[in-house]
């Protein structure tokens, strides 16, 4: 008898400990499906939204910028008329740019006045406050993300982080410096301003 009880108890104590390791084992599983079945996010898709801001946009080049042989990022141009021509700034416009290393909001926004100083575009005043306002909007990005610049004359430029509305700056002066940097013939990027008007030469 007392043999009897001895082994029933140790077969309670053998289930007992068992709960714990089946729990987490059960818990473990049940994570694992909802990972497995959860709809997967799909990626970012530039076209998709500059049909949004501008129905009529169209893909008309892309390139990759890269300094001291280091790819900093890709980029690429959508615009609302038939061809890119020397009135650009007339006509809605999308810049994408996906960057291919992670870089601090301030050296976004130095890097843009440097490059609208060297151009002259604006008055000093004004691109210091553009200046101001990017620091307001451009957050600090990592490889692989994408800053978008949407601008339509009469109703300034909007500014797109994967997709998602982070800013905008009225007025067309700022939209007319801003895309410059990329489109202007004296731009510090030549090849790949090439490379973004490709379809419209």
């Amino acid at each position: 008898m007392a043999l009897r009880a001895h082994r029933a108890s140790r077969a309670r104590l053998t289930h007992q400990a068992s709960r714990p390791a089946f729990a987490v084992w059960l818990r473990t599983a049940c994570f694992l499906m909802a990972v497995a079945t959860a709809p997967v996010a799909q990626a970012f898709d530039a076209g998709q939204l500059a049909s949004q801001e501008v129905p009529a946009a169209h893909l008309v080049g892309q390139g990759s910028f890269s300094r001291l042989g280091f790819h900093l990022y890709d980029a690429a141009l959508f615009v609302g008329a038939e061809r890119v021509g020397p009135n650009w700034s007339a006509h809605p416009l999308v810049l994408d740019v996906r960057y291919a290393r992670s870089f601090k909001s301030r050296t976004l926004v130095q890097r843009s006045l440097i490059e609208m100083s060297k151009l002259q575009v604006g008055t000093d005043t004004e691109r210091q406050h553009w200046a101001d306002e990017l620091a307001r909007i451009l957050p600090d990005v990592s490889a692989g993300q994408h800053i978008t610049g949407v601008f339509r004359p009469g109703d300034g430029t909007r500014f797109f982080s994967d997709g998602k509305l982070i800013g905008q700056i009225a007025g067309d002066a700022f939209g007319r410096a801003f895309f410059a940097i990329w489109l202007d013939p004296r731009t510090s990027a030549p090849d790949l301003r090439a490379e973004l008007i490709s379809d419209a030469r």
